[in-house]
């Protein structure tokens, strides 16, 4: 079943969805059961606007955003034994094309909708220059870029922090709000 068709290139996509949200709740967790512990132990005060801690939050956002890292293939495309590679060069995506592939994730339904059109490409892979391919390893055995991957990490850690969590700080600061 490693044919780049509609219903492989979905189920690709849900189990990487299902995988990456179970790997950022177990992030998140243990501080939001630490935050629960907190509200019983004080009932009559008033529950922080999140549960757990936003730079956890933010970590997990980025590591979901980074999913395809690692040589371009994420859980389940390592499962369906595909890649994503560079759409003009075929060789491995980097893992800065990879980020820029998956920040379109947030439109989930949209991109499912195009992936099932256009098994090779959804929206992100349109902006990342990328695509899907079968995995070949003579064609695509490649070193690992450390220092992108890291710088990977790190831009989308901050661009999810200062693009969603901070602004939301700020606004609820200025209502008095307690957020944490």
């Amino acid at each position: 079943m490693n044919k780049l068709n509609p219903g492989t290139r979905i189920l690709t996509m849900l189990l990487d969805h299902f995988s990456m949200c179970l790997l950022m709740m177990l992030i998140v967790l243990p501080s939001m059961l630490m935050d629960m512990a907190e509200m019983f132990k004080h009932p009559n005060t008033q529950p922080p606007l999140f549960l757990g801690n936003y730079y956890l939050f933010a970590l997990a956002f980025s590591l979901y955003f980074n999913k395809d890292i690692y040589l371009g293939r994420s859980l389940s495309k390592r499962i369906f034994k595909f890649q994503v590679v560079n759409f003009k060069t075929n060789k491995v995506a980097s893992p800065l094309r990879c980020l820029v592939r998956n920040l379109t994730i947030v439109f989930w339904p949209i991109e499912a909708i195009v992936a099932i059109i256009d098994n090779e490409r959804r929206i992100g892979d349109y902006l990342a220059g990328t695509k899907l391919t079968i995995y070949n390893p003579e064609i695509h055995a490649v070193p690992f870029n450390w220092l992108q991957a890291i710088a990977s990490l790190l831009i989308a850690g901050f661009v999810t922090y200062f693009a969603i969590f901070y602004p939301m700080e700020l606004f609820f600061q200025s209502l008095g709000v307690p957020m944490h």
